[in-house]
């Protein structure tokens, strides 16, 4: 409720949300596909990860090149960590966004899954896609000879930029939280 000056009494009035802040609070609910939706991208990324898996065994098991299991073991970590990436932000954006009516978390309910306060959530995201595009990097290094000296150039610095970039949230978060009462 919002405050509508003060009270014959001197308290602040509180009175009821209007039409645009009912609609918009009750529009959240919009956003339910869009979880939706990630919950299927994990599931893509579980059956794209067991294909890998399968796969990897028979290559690495027949091949027995060391550079071959290590791009493997590699792909399928970047399987991992896309899949990880992907369930933080849906459920913590669930938590928070649509579900925040529904009270404390259950009993039962993972300690710290969906709890995050808005800096960790920014430093899990940002670790992620750092690793996740440091893994690539890696991949590009070992398979030289398939991609040129401007790409794997162009990938580092778009590592980088996300390194500036996670800097500078970790840098704000911790502003934030030093200037916080």
């Amino acid at each position: 409720m919002k405050e509508d000056g003060p009270a014959p009494d001197g308290s602040a009035a509180l009175r009821p949300p209007g039409l645009v802040e009912a609609l918009l609070v009750a529009g959240r609910w919009l956003l339910v596909p869009f979880y939706v939706g990630l919950l299927l991208a994990i599931v893509w990324l579980l059956i794209l990860f067991l294909w890998t898996l399968w796969q990897g065994l028979w290559v690495s098991l027949s091949a027995g090149d060391p550079t071959s299991l290590l791009l493997w073991v590699l792909h399928l970590v970047e399987l991992t960590l896309m899949a990880n990436l992907v369930a933080t932000v849906a459920l913590s954006s669930f938590r928070s966004l649509v579900a925040s009516h529904l009270g404390p978390y259950p009993a039962d309910w993972p300690r710290g899954l969906g709890r995050e306060d808005e800096g960790g959530l920014k430093l899990k995201l940002f670790s992620s896609i750092l690793a996740v595009a440091a893994i690539q990097l890696l991949e590009m290094d070992l398979r030289l000879d398939r991609f040129s000296g401007r790409s794997i150039a162009w990938s580092l610095g778009i590592l980088l930029a996300f390194v500036l970039a996670g800097l500078g949230v970790a840098w704000m978060d911790h502003a934030r939280r030093r200037d916080a009462p």
